[in-house]
């Protein structure tokens, strides 16, 4: 797994992770007590991380990610992004959304980024 050199390269690697369903590259770029709110609610500490991404990556999904703004202060950084989501449902239907998201990332011991609250809907 390639580990975020700065905080942009999140974005990048979770793009590559979901679209190649590898849902351990994707809860490694959370830190182990970081927090996702998902449309089902908030998802709290590295293994509540994973179930809930495991939910999106069984969609099979494609995400398009466009970076809109990074600002980081030392080991802290702001980041917003742009998002396209499609995928299929466990019924078979199709699931086609979108929104911007907004996620706070911390540097680790080892220089890597990671998320530590990821917000995908935004404010909303």
């Amino acid at each position: 797994m390639n580990a975020a050199k700065a905080p942009e390269d999140l974005h990048k690697l979770f793009a590559q992770a979901l679209n190649s369903g590898d849902l351990d590259a994707l809860v490694a770029l959370y830190a182990f007590d970081a927090f996702l709110m998902t449309r089902s609610g908030p998802a709290r500490g590295i293994m509540a991380i994973g179930r809930a991404l495991a939910e999106y990556v069984a969609m099979k999904p494609t995400i398009q990610l466009t970076t809109r703004k990074v600002v980081q202060v030392e080991d802290t950084a702001l980041l917003v992004a742009d998002w396209r989501f499609h995928g299929t449902a466990a019924d078979g239907r199709d699931v086609s959304t979108s929104g911007t998201s907004i996620e706070v990332a911390r540097r680790q011991s080892d220089g890597s980024w990671r998320y530590l609250i990821d917000l995908p809907y935004g404010l909303g």
